[in-house]
């Protein structure tokens, strides 16, 4: 129990003094001197949580009294101070008991609350699109053309055989004219000129025979 109680009191602590910690931060305190018979300065400016100081620098005493009694620094000797914390805002007028005549004013400010500052926004990501891909097209095939189909060729006529007295296979009329012919005897008259006919006509008759026989 007793470790539980102090452990409540020690967060308590903790608590006050971070709650106190702002008004801690930005407290300040002003100066009022007391001096040939009048506050210096008349008016003085403060924030909520400020403490206004007197200071009395003449030879004789005063005070620092407000006109509603929101505070009383009872008698200021000659050298003393007394300090007041103001914790509203208002205009505060005071004046001193001792001398009537001597007036001030406190105005005091509310602390204005700083509006919480946005974060930073981050700028979206830009989203990285892929190029696009060109589609790759297979190059046009060529059109199959016939081949060209060669001329028929056509056989070279066979060569025949002219039924002709040189194609055969025949002795040589001059052969058979040498065998044949006898020799010339000097003889006057057209005997050689005959004997050369007949031998011809003997060739040529030859020569169709032997064609006749073949063909057959």
């Amino acid at each position: 129990m007793r470790r539980a109680a102090i452990a409540w009191a020690a967060t308590l602590i903790v608590a006050c003094g971070l709650l106190a910690l702002p008004l801690v931060a930005f407290a300040a305190t002003s100066a009022v001197n007391i001096q040939n018979s009048a506050f210096a300065p008349a008016t003085t400016p403060i924030k909520v949580g400020d403490t206004v100081t007197w200071t009395n620098r003449d030879a004789f005493s005063h005070t620092s009294t407000s006109d509603t009694g929101a505070w009383d620094t009872g008698v200021i000797t000659a050298g003393a101070s007394r300090s007041f914390t103001f914790t509203s805002a208002g205009t505060f007028a005071y004046h001193c008991s001792i001398h009537s005549f001597m007036k001030g004013t406190v105005t005091v400010q509310a602390v204005s609350t700083p509006q919480p500052t946005a974060p930073p926004t981050v700028p979206p990501t830009p989203v990285r699109t892929a190029p696009p891909t060109i589609a790759q097209t297979a190059p046009p095939t060529a059109a199959p053309t016939d081949a060209p189909t060669a001329a028929p060729t056509t056989a070279a006529p066979s060569a025949t055989a002219s039924p002709t007295a040189a194609g055969a296979e025949t002795p040589s009329a001059s052969a058979v004219a040498v065998q044949l012919t006898p020799a010339p005897v000097p003889s006057p008259g057209p005997g050689p000129l005959l004997l050369g006919a007949a031998a011809l006509a003997v060739v040529a008759l030859g020569a169709i025979a032997f064609y006749l026989a073949r063909r057959s």
